[in-house]
Protein backbone atom coordinates (compact mmCIF):
# COMPACT_ATOMS: atom_id res chain seq x y z
CA UNK A 1 0.00 0.00 0.00
CA UNK A 2 1.72 3.47 -0.91
CA UNK A 3 1.54 6.51 1.22
CA UNK A 4 -1.21 8.72 -0.38
CA UNK A 5 0.68 12.55 -0.60
CA UNK A 6 -1.24 15.54 -0.09
CA UNK A 7 -0.02 18.91 -1.45
CA UNK A 8 0.66 21.79 0.66
CA UNK A 9 -2.38 23.79 -0.07
CA UNK A 10 -4.36 20.76 1.05
CA UNK A 11 -3.04 20.13 4.34
CA UNK A 12 -3.41 23.69 4.96
CA UNK A 13 -6.95 23.75 3.81
CA UNK A 14 -7.78 20.34 5.59
CA UNK A 15 -5.97 21.35 9.22
CA UNK A 16 -7.37 25.36 8.60
CA UNK A 17 -3.82 27.06 8.95
CA UNK A 18 -2.42 29.26 6.43
CA UNK A 19 0.46 28.07 4.40
CA UNK A 20 3.18 29.80 5.68
CA UNK A 21 2.46 28.12 9.01
CA UNK A 22 2.93 25.34 7.32
CA UNK A 23 6.48 26.52 5.97
CA UNK A 24 7.63 27.57 8.76
CA UNK A 25 7.22 24.39 10.31
CA UNK A 26 9.08 23.10 7.69
CA UNK A 27 11.82 25.67 8.53
CA UNK A 28 12.32 24.55 11.95
CA UNK A 29 12.37 21.01 11.38
CA UNK A 30 9.05 20.48 13.16
CA UNK A 31 7.17 19.03 10.24
CA UNK A 32 9.35 18.41 7.28
CA UNK A 33 7.24 17.47 3.88
CA UNK A 34 7.62 14.07 2.74
CA UNK A 35 8.63 14.54 -0.57
CA UNK A 36 8.39 17.83 -2.90
CA UNK A 37 7.78 17.81 -6.35
CA UNK A 38 9.24 20.83 -8.24
CA UNK A 39 8.47 23.40 -5.24
CA UNK A 40 5.80 21.96 -3.95
CA UNK A 41 5.80 20.27 -0.59
CA UNK A 42 3.58 16.94 -0.18
CA UNK A 43 3.17 15.69 3.33
CA UNK A 44 1.88 11.51 3.65
CA UNK A 45 -0.18 10.11 6.92
CA UNK A 46 2.59 10.20 9.05
CA UNK A 47 3.62 13.79 8.24
CA UNK A 48 -0.14 14.60 8.70
CA UNK A 49 -0.31 12.99 12.10
CA UNK A 50 2.54 15.11 13.15
CA UNK A 51 0.68 18.41 12.61
CA UNK A 52 -2.17 16.69 14.16
CA UNK A 53 -0.09 16.09 17.52
CA UNK A 54 1.26 19.89 17.04
CA UNK A 55 -1.90 21.33 16.46
CA UNK A 56 -3.15 19.50 19.43
CA UNK A 57 0.33 20.93 21.74
CA UNK A 58 1.07 24.22 20.47
CA UNK A 59 -2.10 25.61 19.12
CA UNK A 60 -4.03 24.81 22.08
CA UNK A 61 -1.79 26.40 24.19
CA UNK A 62 -0.57 23.43 26.12
CA UNK A 63 2.86 24.30 25.22
CA UNK A 64 5.36 26.34 23.39
CA UNK A 65 6.11 26.14 20.12
CA UNK A 66 9.39 25.37 20.87
CA UNK A 67 8.44 23.37 23.64
CA UNK A 68 6.34 21.43 21.14
CA UNK A 69 9.63 21.00 19.12
CA UNK A 70 11.30 19.35 22.29
CA UNK A 71 8.41 17.17 22.94
CA UNK A 72 8.40 15.47 19.28
CA UNK A 73 11.85 15.79 18.47
CA UNK A 74 13.33 12.40 17.40
CA UNK A 75 16.71 12.80 19.36
CA UNK A 76 16.66 15.86 21.63
CA UNK A 77 19.47 18.21 22.21
CA UNK A 78 21.92 17.63 25.16
CA UNK A 79 21.29 21.19 26.36
CA UNK A 80 17.10 21.32 26.08
CA UNK A 81 15.08 19.88 28.77
CA UNK A 82 13.95 16.59 28.47
CA UNK A 83 10.37 15.80 27.61
CA UNK A 84 9.20 14.99 31.13
CA UNK A 85 10.72 18.58 32.42
CA UNK A 86 8.83 20.07 29.69
CA UNK A 87 5.56 17.76 30.34
CA UNK A 88 6.18 19.04 33.96
CA UNK A 89 6.73 22.80 33.13
CA UNK A 90 3.50 22.67 31.20
CA UNK A 91 1.47 21.30 33.38
CA UNK A 92 2.33 23.76 36.41
CA UNK A 93 1.62 26.31 34.42
CA UNK A 94 -1.39 25.20 33.06
CA UNK A 95 -2.55 24.78 37.03
CA UNK A 96 -1.67 28.39 37.88
CA UNK A 97 -3.97 29.29 34.52
CA UNK A 98 -6.96 27.08 36.27
CA UNK A 99 -6.11 28.58 39.50
CA UNK A 100 -6.48 32.20 38.11
CA UNK A 101 -9.33 31.53 35.89
CA UNK A 102 -11.38 30.32 38.94
CA UNK A 103 -10.50 32.90 41.16
CA UNK A 104 -11.81 35.52 38.04
CA UNK A 105 -15.11 33.72 37.61
CA UNK A 106 -15.41 33.46 41.98
CA UNK A 107 -14.60 37.53 41.47
CA UNK A 108 -17.53 37.69 38.61
CA UNK A 109 -19.84 36.16 39.87
CA UNK A 110 -19.16 37.44 42.97
CA UNK A 111 -20.06 40.72 41.63
CA UNK A 112 -23.50 39.65 39.65
CA UNK A 113 -24.46 38.14 43.06
CA UNK A 114 -23.21 41.49 45.54
CA UNK A 115 -26.72 43.07 46.30
CA UNK A 116 -25.07 46.66 45.86
CA UNK A 117 -26.69 49.05 43.06
CA UNK A 118 -23.09 49.18 41.49
CA UNK A 119 -20.81 46.80 43.04
CA UNK A 120 -17.84 47.46 41.02
CA UNK A 121 -17.47 50.94 42.52
CA UNK A 122 -19.57 50.40 45.96
CA UNK A 123 -18.54 46.36 46.72
CA UNK A 124 -16.37 46.71 50.49
CA UNK A 125 -14.64 43.70 49.54
CA UNK A 126 -13.56 44.81 46.26
CA UNK A 127 -12.00 48.07 47.34
CA UNK A 128 -10.22 46.26 50.20
CA UNK A 129 -8.62 44.31 47.53
CA UNK A 130 -7.85 46.84 45.00
CA UNK A 131 -6.41 48.96 48.28
CA UNK A 132 -4.11 45.73 48.76
CA UNK A 133 -3.05 45.41 44.79
CA UNK A 134 -2.56 49.44 44.82
CA UNK A 135 -0.56 49.57 47.87
CA UNK A 136 1.54 45.80 46.17
CA UNK A 137 2.29 48.05 42.95
CA UNK A 138 3.07 51.19 45.24
CA UNK A 139 6.00 48.87 46.96
CA UNK A 140 7.93 48.63 44.09
CA UNK A 141 8.45 52.36 44.13
CA UNK A 142 10.94 51.96 47.81
CA UNK A 143 12.31 48.79 46.63
CA UNK A 144 15.78 48.81 45.33
CA UNK A 145 16.23 48.79 41.49
CA UNK A 146 16.29 45.28 40.07
CA UNK A 147 14.57 44.15 43.59
CA UNK A 148 12.36 41.07 42.94
CA UNK A 149 9.18 41.71 45.89
CA UNK A 150 7.29 39.30 46.82
CA UNK A 151 3.27 39.70 45.28
CA UNK A 152 0.91 37.58 43.13
CA UNK A 153 1.29 34.71 41.56
CA UNK A 154 3.24 34.62 38.22
CA UNK A 155 0.44 36.07 35.85
CA UNK A 156 -0.11 38.59 38.40
CA UNK A 157 -3.24 37.67 38.97
CA UNK A 158 -4.67 37.31 42.64
CA UNK A 159 -7.64 35.36 44.26
CA UNK A 160 -10.52 36.86 45.41
CA UNK A 161 -10.45 38.42 48.92
CA UNK A 162 -11.30 35.47 51.37
CA UNK A 163 -14.87 37.10 51.45
CA UNK A 164 -15.84 36.72 48.58
CA UNK A 165 -14.82 33.01 48.55
CA UNK A 166 -15.90 31.68 51.16
CA UNK A 167 -19.59 32.27 50.96
CA UNK A 168 -20.68 34.19 48.12
CA UNK A 169 -24.20 34.91 49.48
CA UNK A 170 -23.18 36.60 52.53
CA UNK A 171 -22.39 39.79 51.81
CA UNK A 172 -20.44 42.78 53.35
CA UNK A 173 -22.27 45.56 55.18
CA UNK A 174 -24.79 47.44 53.10
CA UNK A 175 -23.89 50.98 54.39
CA UNK A 176 -22.49 53.24 51.46
CA UNK A 177 -19.38 53.93 51.68
CA UNK A 178 -18.05 57.16 52.07
CA UNK A 179 -17.99 59.49 49.06
CA UNK A 180 -14.17 60.28 49.73
CA UNK A 181 -13.45 56.54 50.28
CA UNK A 182 -14.93 55.35 46.74
CA UNK A 183 -12.25 54.80 43.83
CA UNK A 184 -13.44 56.16 40.40
CA UNK A 185 -13.29 53.68 37.82
CA UNK A 186 -14.35 54.26 34.13
CA UNK A 187 -15.78 50.72 33.06
CA UNK A 188 -15.55 50.70 28.88
CA UNK A 189 -17.16 48.01 27.23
Amino acid sequence: MTDERYSISQVARCFDVPVSTLRYYDELGLLPAAERRGNVRYYGHAELRRLALIQCLHHRGLVSLADTATLIAESPATNQPSGREVLTTSIEAIRRRIDDLQAAQQLLEHLLTCPRTDPVRECAPLRTELGQAVDHALAALDAPPGHQRPGPRQGGHRRPPASMRRNRNVHHDLEPPPESSMPEFKITP
